[in-house]
């Protein structure tokens, strides 16, 4: 059953009016007609099912039969990553396959690509939406406007165990870290040229555990991907249930 978004779902709704680019996929690009079962999800955790009740010119009503409220699992996972030259989309879309829960973005000392407009932050959050759909995740991660690095590690330190991945760091292990983290995670990876050294020890200083992703140096963005896809491995290691 396809999944759609509509951000104005809750768990007491009983009809719900489905809009904008969802309704055109909805109409012409799978053709639905009234009567066809369809998944709804607010990207916060409820999911809905029901059938298509009337197709208007600019809208599609839907008959909500069943609501469900899906908890998301703790410690939640969160990936901080440099502006790339190329493939910021590749990221936000593999690891909101993989279950992040929020994405911040930031500008480094090697940062190529030192602004992002407005219109490509948005295209990010509709690729975020397009990943949660394809995967039936019903939770949506929140990316974040980019912030310089220092000030991201201002903004963030207190509420996650923050572990930044470094290739000079070779005896330390994601998973050893992961073990000991009291907080929920917030991953940090560099640029295409790496970390300057004054911003690991910065990092360090605000707290944060630097690590290894392995032996091998890896592009910015199998770095973030890897990462996500380690940590979120561990946790499935230590509850199956792990969403």
């Amino acid at each position: 059953m396809p999944l759609f978004y509509s951000p104005d779902l809750k768990d007491i709704s009983t009809r719900i009016n489905i809009t904008g680019s969802e309704y055109h996929h909805l109409k012409t690009s799978l053709r639905k007609h009234e009567g066809d079962q369809i998944s709804i999800t607010n990207g916060n955790g409820i999911l809905a099912k029901g059938r298509i009740n009337k197709i208007l010119p600019n809208h599609i009503s839907v008959q909500i039969d069943t609501t469900t409220s899906i908890e998301k699992s703790k410690p939640y996972i969160s990936i901080a990553f440099s502006l790339l030259k190329k493939n910021n989309e590749l990221i936000v879309e593999k690891c909101t396959e993989l279950g992040i829960y929020e994405f911040f973005p930031f500008i480094s000392e090697r940062t190529v690509k030192k602004s992002i407009s407005l219109n490509q932050l948005d295209r990010l959050r509709k690729v975020a939406i397009s990943a949660m759909k394809q995967c039936d995740s019903v939770y949506l991660p929140e990316i974040h406007n980019p912030l310089q690095i220092s000030e991201l590690l201002k903004q963030i330190h207190n509420n996650y165990n923050m572990i930044l991945a470094w290739e000079e760091e070779q005896n330390t292990p994601l998973h050893t870290i992961l073990k000991k983290a009291k907080k929920d995670i917030c991953l940090i990876v560099g640029p295409e040229g790496g970390f300057e050294e004054n911003e690991v020890t910065l990092a360090k200083e605000y707290g944060s555990q630097i690590v290894s992703l392995g032996n091998h140096i890896l592009r910015a963005e199998t770095a973030a991907i890897t990462a996500c896809a380690q940590a979120i491995f561990y946790q499935l290691k230590q509850n199956p249930e792990y969403y």
